[in-house]
Formats: C-alpha cells, sequence, structure tokens
C-alpha cells in the first residue's frame, strides 16, 4: 500500500485543514470531510496512462484552481454550495406542497368519485343525490 508524500500533505492541508489524501486500492484520491457523514472524494490522481502516480503540485494547483473568487477559501465555496442545494430543496419542497394542494382543490366529492373509478369500486356515483325527471302527462306505450 502506497503512503502518502509528507510535504504534498502539509501543503494539501494548509489549504484547508479537512483536505486529506488516502489510497483507494488503485489511485491516491483527495477527500473533503464536511463535518458529518464519510468524506467526499473530489479528485481522483491519475498518471498520463490512467495509472497510478503520487499526488504532487500539479493536484494542488487543481484544487486551487477550482475556485470561482480570487482568494476565496475552499470552506467558504462549499458553503455557499451547500446552502445553495438547500435552497433548492426548499424549493422542490414548496412546489410538491402546492402541486397536492392544486390537486385536492376540486373537492371530496370529486376525488372520491375519481378514486374509486381508478380502484374498481364500482360506479362511483356522485354522492349528492340525483334528481330523475318524470315525465309531465301520461305516457301511453306503444302497441
Amino acid at each position: 500500500m502506497p503512503t502518502i508524500d509528507r510535504s504534498f500533505l502539509k501543503d494539501l492541508k494548509a489549504m484547508d485543514k479537512r483536505l486529506s489524501a488516502k489510497f483507494n486500492g488503485s489511485h491516491m484520491v483527495i477527500t473533503y470531510d464536511r463535518g458529518h457523514g464519510e468524506p467526499v472524494n473530489i479528485l481522483r490522481v491519475r498518471g498520463e496512462d490512467g495509472g497510478f502516480r503520487q499526488p504532487d503540485r500539479r493536484d494542488l494547483a487543481i484544487i486551487k484552481g477550482g475556485d470561482l473568487a480570487e482568494g476565496a477559501k475552499m470552506e467558504t465555496r462549499l458553503r455557499e454550495a451547500a446552502y445553495r442545494s438547500e435552497l433548492q430543496r426548499r424549493e422542490a419542497k414548496r412546489k410538491a406542497a402546492e402541486n397536492i394542494r392544486d390537486m385536492t382543490k376540486d373537492g371530496k366529492r370529486f376525488l372520491s368519485e375519481r378514486i374509486g373509478r381508478l380502484t374498481n369500486q364500482g360506479k362511483c356515483n356522485s354522492s349528492v343525490q340525483r334528481i330523475t325527471h318524470k315525465p309531465k302527462g301520461k305516457v301511453f306505450a306503444e302497441a
């Protein structure tokens, strides 16, 4: 099992204390500890031929180059990404609740009839009493 160069690990920790590196069985992987759950893989270190190589300054440049704002810390960037993700989850939850509310606007009677028809529970006539029209006057049967 290969070990990670100490100077690389020191430079990696200088960028962000939550960054680390590990060997996954075939390649070195740079990971980020989110503070909860398992660390997240952020970069797999591969050689030119796709095989194993030790991480070096090139990989530090790749990680640092991922910063969108000049001088922004990785922790800040990840916190912003988590905030955007939370906003998207809230919006999806709001839309789902709104969708359910819109589906139930038709009312209890309409929905009970529709559910009855979908589940084959008979005719599922409306719960409102029907008024039958009786013809006025005498109705003669045809002979």
